[in-house]
């Protein structure tokens, strides 16, 4: 008997956290629902969000008063050749969304030039390939295939953590697309350690697919204030920023898991990308905090910025992980810094 009521304990536990994790998907979707259109890319079909101009802007005098001093100052990126659209793709990085860096920059920007933001295969409301969705081949192909739906001609890349290699691997793969890079917090050198041991479950088959369709949706959201202080470490939270930046999509069973297996993918991702980065000549802005939590300055940012050829480094002082957050200032001038590098090297 005792063996009975323990099997009918466990399917009552099965049932409620089944019947939760459904509930908290509704919730998350209703809550923060897709706001672009879908683009097929590599087996996936990804969430894309626009917004400004499709071709080179010709603001009036009225547009002009009405921008902040920051954006009057700002001479328009160029796109290809004089009559190309001015194109700016971000890239989010792991357990996230496209808002993450839709918030701090797309009003910024939009005025003037072309924003482009998706959703990484399986986060956000993009869905993921079967096979090879962790690689950062795919993910490149993915970054390509936005650019190509959205436009013509190169754009400027602003990648945040993780989506930093992805943007790397993109100028590597698809240098025509890729005009320049602003890389803030980035993580794409070889790193020693594991992963989290979460991570690493996650990833897990059969063990994975029951810990993040279980036990993810119920308990994961009450832990998560901790672990977004550890990204802003050592300044605090922002007021909103859970809601800003999507935060409850990233536990929703599907969207964790994916996350995590290309965490759990970068240790031999890196290893095989890095040795590439010093043939990389596309103007680069590094911009990283002076300590991070999430990913080391050293092996990363900073191991970076001397190996490739024509990188900057700018430090982001108390910035944590999220200088896009905190520093937000350092990372707009960031992308009108390369945009004069890559205006110069055409020029040259």
């Amino acid at each position: 008997m005792i063996f009975v009521a323990i099997a009918a304990a466990l399917a009552a536990a099965i049932a409620a956290l089944t019947w939760n994790a459904r509930r908290y998907v509704r919730w998350a979707d209703a809550k923060w629902p897709p706001q672009g259109r879908f683009v097929e890319a590599d087996g996936a079909t990804l969430h894309v969000r626009e917004a400004g101009p499709l071709g080179p802007p010709a603001p009036s005098p009225a547009t002009q008063s009405q921008r902040t001093p920051l954006a009057q100052a700002e001479t328009p990126i160029a796109g290809e050749g004089a009559g190309g659209p001015n194109r700016i793709l971000l890239i989010h990085g792991a357990s996230s969304n496209l808002l993450e860096l839709w918030g701090p920059l797309a009003d910024e920007f939009s005025p003037l030039h072309r924003v482009i933001a998706y959703d990484r295969p399986g986060m956000g409301h993009s869905t993921r390939a079967r096979r090879d969705a962790h690689t950062l081949a795919s993910q490149a192909r993915c970054a390509a295939r936005v650019l190509e739906a959205t436009g013509s001609g190169p754009a400027l890349i602003v990648a945040h953590s993780l989506g930093s290699a992805v943007a790397l691997r993109l100028a590597l793969d698809h240098p025509k697309l890729v005009r320049g890079l602003v890389l803030i917090a980035p993580a794409a050198n070889p790193y020693p350690g594991k992963n989290a041991w979460w991570a690493r479950l996650s990833a897990t088959p059969v063990l994975g697919d029951l810990f993040c369709g279980l036990i993810i949706p119920w308990l994961a959201p009450m832990l998560a204030s901790a672990s977004v202080a550890n990204n802003f470490w050592p300044a605090a939270t922002p007021v909103n920023y859970a809601n800003d930046a999507g935060l409850g999509l990233i536990f929703r069973p599907r969207a964790f898991q994916a996350s995590a297996k290309d965490v759990v993918a970068t240790k031999s991702e890196f290893a095989a990308q890095a040795p590439r980065y010093g043939d990389l000549f596309t103007p680069t802005v590094i911009v990283m905090a002076d300590k991070d939590k999430i990913v080391w300055p050293k092996v990363h940012g900073r191991a970076l910025a001397a190996t490739m050829p024509a990188a900057e480094l700018v430090i982001a002082p108390g910035a944590g992980h999220m200088p896009h957050r905190l520093r937000t200032d350092l990372v707009i001038a960031a992308i009108r810094r390369v945009n004069e590098m890559a205006s110069a090297g055409a020029e040259g």
